[in-house]
């Protein structure tokens, strides 16, 4: 099986997108948008709902390399050690800190790499489906493999259709999907390989055009949602205190899907964000190896234990209401901080686990384990 080249374009663009991770936490987590008002509340509406393509992102990204790869078990576990290590380091961390007094038993379920929801809150939703697509992966891969692109294509307007518009419109009425379900990350799946089986680059519309042509059209595209984005955020205002039933209605509309995963803008800002990257093509080392860091971003940022405590110590994290351009530059560098910090913490995992796996022991352990896996 060929193997797809991953340049660095691709890895670039996880980085970003993580750090638009952050930089949406830190709105969400210092309530800044309740504690703004005016033409600067209007501005983080708008960064907040258009770094909301972070999650799409991600889930399109592993459609597109992963649609025709062989599912590897290994993998998995790694995922679910990482997610376990920072789980129970955190736990033992604060508990021993006194910061937080932990039951017993919850703190056994800790310690096992399964993510639950709490009085503390929710570790990693993500994570959670993320690893129930993974199962699913061997199968969508048959699937797609055997579909042909007219099929392929008809079945991402359908799933758009039932899965995007009309929960949109009907405010999950009809068809209940926020984005934060399973089948939300098999339809993104299924676009981002379409997308890495079709490359843009080969579609007939787009086949005699340079790189540098299509460059600009996504750009021009992504410049056309976030218009769109800011026009919905400011009807949502201009409609703020209406008593007309269908104001309400189109308002309530706009404030349950501005940031919502599945829906029809995000869905498309966040394909074009992907076509915008793919339009790159570049290699670099550097970009490759932090790259490699992002995942563990998330996981040490976004612990629950974490971001209940993290925000205080910033200037954002101050109780009361906030006004002037400042807010936005105390935003930048909180995140900054948040995400070069969490990277270092990912690197001291990784230079652990590379110490650890090259003990005899784990080795061992590691092909017992990978056997039976194959057995079963």
């Amino acid at each position: 099986m060929k193997e797809k080249v991953r340049y660095s374009n691709f890895e670039l663009m996880r980085i970003i997108s993580m750090f638009l991770i952050v930089l949406w936490h830190c709105i969400m987590h210092t309530n800044l948008l309740s504690r703004t008002t005016g033409n600067l509340h209007l501005l983080l509406n708008l960064i907040y709902v258009f770094t909301a393509i972070h999650v799409n992102s991600f889930v399109l990204l592993c459609g597109y390399f992963q649609y025709d790869k062989e599912v590897k078990v290994k993998k998995f576990f790694s995922l679910v050690n990482s997610v376990w290590f920072y789980k129970a380091s955190y736990a033992i961390l604060f508990s021993i800190l006194g910061i937080i007094s932990i039951p017993l038993f919850d703190l056994f379920l800790f310690l096992t790499p399964i993510n639950y929801s709490f009085s503390y809150g929710t570790f990693y939703w993500f994570i959670n489906i993320y690893l129930v697509l993974y199962c699913f992966m061997p199968c969508i891969n048959i699937l797609i493999k055997n579909l042909s692109q007219s099929q392929h294509r008809r079945l991402l307007i359908i799933s758009f259709f039932f899965l995007s518009v009309i929960p949109f419109f009907t405010q999950q009425q009809v068809v209940m999907n926020n984005g934060y379900q399973v089948i939300s990350f098999i339809f993104l799946y299924l676009i981002g390989a379409y997308f890495g089986k079709y490359p843009i680059k080969k579609n007939l519309h787009f086949r005699n055009y340079s790189k540098y042509k299509t460059r600009l059209i996504m750009l021009a595209l992504l410049f056309g949602i976030l218009c769109i984005d800011f026009g919905l955020i400011a009807v949502s205002e201009f409609l703020k205190g209406n008593a007309n039933e269908l104001f309400i209605y189109i308002k309530s509309i706009i404030d349950s899907n501005a940031v919502s995963f599945s829906s029809p803008v995000l869905i498309i800002q966040s394909v074009i964000y992907l076509l915008l990257f793919e339009s790159f093509n570049f290699k670099n080392k550097v970009v490759n190896k932090i790259s490699t860091l992002m995942f563990g971003v998330y996981l040490a940022h976004e612990n629950v234990f974490v971001f209940q405590y993290i925000y205080q110590f910033s200037p954002l994290g101050v109780e009361g209401s906030l006004s002037g351009i400042c807010v936005l530059g105390n935003l930048l560098i909180t995140s900054i901080v948040i995400f070069i910090c969490s990277m270092l913490i990912e690197q001291l995992r990784q230079w652990l686990f590379t110490f650890v796996r090259k003990q005899k022991f784990s080795r061992k352990f590691s092909d017992w384990f990978s056997n039976i896996i194959k057995e079963f």
